[in-house]
């Protein structure tokens, strides 16, 4: 398998939001790794990864910001896997699920995304299971 190593440096806007690639062997599953400046460091799954590539750039740009700028608030679960929701609002709004581990002794794991409906959008909000809405 494939361990992705991704540094994101900040800069003024999201589009303008280079990705680096260090890419080495692992045993584990394909994750990928974001570290920032501020030092927030976090593991993208490889199918996660994916689904985010396969996405128009506007809106996978913006929901990893919202990771970017959450992730050290998410509520920390040793032993389930957790999900929330969020929304990206550009022409059309994306609402979109992301399904995560966050183990208190380890980095937190980001294992799915996936586009979601307004109505299931709004059932996490009632849950408070959203991020709140940021703009990059």
């Amino acid at each position: 398998m494939l361990r992705f190593t991704i540094t994101n440096r900040k800069y003024s806007r999201s589009s303008d939001y280079p990705l680096f690639i260090n890419s080495k062997t692992s045993p584990m599953n394909s994750k990928i790794q974001r570290k920032l400046q501020e030092d927030i460091t976090y593991e993208i799954d490889g199918s996660m990864f994916m689904s985010l590539a396969k996405m128009n750039r506007t809106y996978s740009d913006e929901i990893l910001f919202q990771l970017d700028k959450y992730e050290y608030s998410l509520p920390i679960d040793d032993h389930i896997v957790q999900v929330l929701s969020g929304v990206v609002i550009h022409e059309a709004p994306l609402f979109f699920e992301i399904a995560y581990v966050k183990p208190s002794n380890a980095l937190t794991l980001f294992l799915t995304v996936k586009e979601i409906s307004c109505d299931q959008y709004l059932d996490y909000i009632n849950l408070k299971k959203s991020l709140p809405q940021a703009k990059a």
